[in-house]
């Protein structure tokens, strides 16, 4: 058994719709068509391979965990760049937004499934274009695209993880925040 499962945000469907519009005008225009296999969405955690259901329990009570977070608001704007290759929807870059995405880490990193050399920045962002994009494409979507405007807000109250079936990423579950203050704190000989 082998799945390959990731963690993210996925905005209201609304904001969805207007970001496919975009990715359909982009792979229409130019002629790139990578980033619609994708959901729209925002990585908390890159790809992970679970190779056993027992990992697999563990993976998903490591989510629980980290689900313990005050729900916020999240503001997409913009548009920016990974030169020469990606082409995203910036997703401004909240303490609160950051510090979930290092609870996740934390957790994950309780159970081994990732190691410190496999953090690196979290640069949040929202995918229009990647992978098939070409320099001189680059160039020409960005020439387009660097001084639109675009500005979506939501509520952010849960991440999701989806799982690659038959070639494709899929929702499969969703962890919703729950109150902090209700986490269970670890035994200690001390309290």
């Amino acid at each position: 058994m082998e799945n390959l499962f990731l963690v993210c945000l996925i905005p209201p469907i609304s904001i969805v719709e207007d970001v496919d519009e975009i990715r359909n005008q982009i792979s229409e225009q130019f002629d790139v068509f990578e980033s619609l296999k994708r959901p729209a969405h925002i990585t908390l955690c890159s790809p992970l391979k679970i190779s056993s259901l027992e990992q697999e329990k563990k993976f998903f009570n490591a989510l629980e965990n980290a689900s313990y977070f005050k729900p916020f608001t999240q503001v997409l704007k913009n548009f920016k760049s990974f030169p020469q290759h990606t082409i995203y929807i910036d997703v401004e870059q909240s303490e609160t937004l950051m510090k979930l995405q290092s609870q996740i880490k934390v957790e994950l990193k309780h159970i081994a499934l990732i190691s410190n050399k496999d953090v690196i920045q979290f640069t949040p962002h929202l995918t229009i274009a990647f992978k098939d994009v070409k320099p001189l494409v680059y160039s020409l979507i960005m020439k387009e695209y660097k001084d639109k405007n675009f500005k979506r807000t939501f509520n952010v109250s849960g991440f999701s993880l989806y799982k690659h079936i038959d070639k494709k990423w899929r929702p499969y579950k969703d962890f919703l925040f729950k109150n902090p203050d209700h986490k269970q704190k670890p035994l200690s000989l001390f309290d």
